[in-house]
């Protein structure tokens, strides 16, 4: 990713979005505050997309109970519980 600064990305704006439209994200640093980062809406909308999460996944699998194998009952010893 290319970094620069908010002088250079003002005096050539155009540059700097031409560059994140062929080249990936680019980042603008400014001495008194956090970087940024300029990147093409179709990266940024990657990025946002709601992909589901494990837990999602899980209880939307298409399993009975029946399905699963039986578990034998956890063996909990005293010295667990200390």
């Amino acid at each position: 990713m290319k970094s620069w600064s908010m002088a250079d990305a003002a005096a050539d704006i155009s540059a700097v979005i031409d560059a994140a439209l062929t080249d990936g994200p680019q980042r603008i640093e400014r001495r008194d505050a956090e970087p940024v980062v300029v990147l093409a809406d179709s990266a940024w909308m990657r990025l946002v997309a709601d992909y589901p999460t494990m837990a999602d996944l899980v209880t939307r699998a298409p399993i009975d109970a029946d399905d699963l194998p039986d578990r034998r009952p956890a063996r909990i010893g005293r010295s667990d519980l200390l």
